[in-house]
């Protein structure tokens, strides 16, 4: 993650590869906007460490198992867009803070409660195989 900041500071939105097998970073410019127009998403392959670089960011999560992650084994892109996100809290970013989700685990990036402003993230993948199964979290139970 630390890699991750380092380029994030002074590299153009884009995909970059870091040393860390599988893991990549993605920095994006975007828009924040109210969570009723924004999608949720979750992924299985793939952890999200979401780091603000500038702007103000609020995130929607959810800590309850989203049981139709099956879906997720046939999607290429690894990404899930849920309709509905029970008990859905939100956490503020300002620049330089992060926030963590796991697989299984339901977030909607890019909120805010005010106006709509530009924000400038950087996104690091990690592949949840690079930890065991029984020490995430959001694992879904057969």
């Amino acid at each position: 993650i630390i890699e991750a900041v380092k380029i994030a500071e002074d590299q153009p939105a884009g995909r970059y590869e870091l040393s860390f097998p599988e893991s990549f970073l993605m920095i994006s410019e975007g828009e924040t906007h109210s969570s009723l127009n924004r999608k949720a998403e979750l992924h299985k392959k793939y952890i999200d460490v979401q780091i603000l670089l500038s702007g103000y960011e609020e995130i929607g999560y959810s800590n309850k198992i989203d049981t139709r992650i099956k879906e997720l084994e046939h999607l290429p892109d690894d990404i899930i867009f849920p309709e509905c996100v029970a008990n859905e809290q939100f956490v503020t970013l300002n620049p330089g803070d992060f926030a963590l989700f796991y697989p299984n685990q339901i977030h909607r990036p890019l909120c805010t409660r005010g106006k709509p402003a530009p924000v400038k993230k950087a996104i690091v993948k990690i592949p949840a195989t690079a930890f065991s199964e029984s020490s995430l979290p959001c694992q879904t139970k057969e």
